[in-house]
């Protein structure tokens, strides 16, 4: 039971770092520092489901050793990968919904302006 655990912790911190280190940043504050949490949190959590639901299926594929048929081994994996990606999906829809209505920050706002109207008399513009 210590396996399924450390998955998950790693997957999560794995998930966490990720989404903190190359998400846009949001708005300085209150609001914004919340929002960047919950959305760290949820794609941490979905790296960490994922990592679970892939452990499971290794261990229930290996346990039925070759006492499956090739075609129940397919029927196995895909119900669990539409499961998988039922509820690693559901996490992730979640936090790209906190993340977009999030208040922006205000240099992710100058640089989009910038990259859509760029100045006048720059070369090759």
């Amino acid at each position: 039971m210590v396996i399924p655990a450390v998955v998950f912790v790693v997957c999560f911190c794995a998930g966490v770092w990720a989404s903190s280190r190359w998400l846009p940043p949001l708005a300085d504050g209150a609001v914004g520092g919340i929002a960047f949490f919950a959305v760290c949190g949820l794609l941490g959590a979905a790296l960490g489901l994922a990592g679970l639901h892939i452990y499971s299926t290794v261990r229930t594929v290996e346990d039925f050793g070759g006492g499956l048929p090739g075609e129940m081994k397919g029927d196995l994996l895909a119900s669990e990968l539409a499961e998988l990606l039922f509820q690693v999906g559901s996490i992730s829809g979640l936090a790209l919904v906190v993340y977009l209505l999030a208040p922006s920050s205000p240099r992710a706002d100058d640089r989009a302006r910038a990259a859509a109207d760029p100045p006048p008399g720059l070369p090759g513009v």
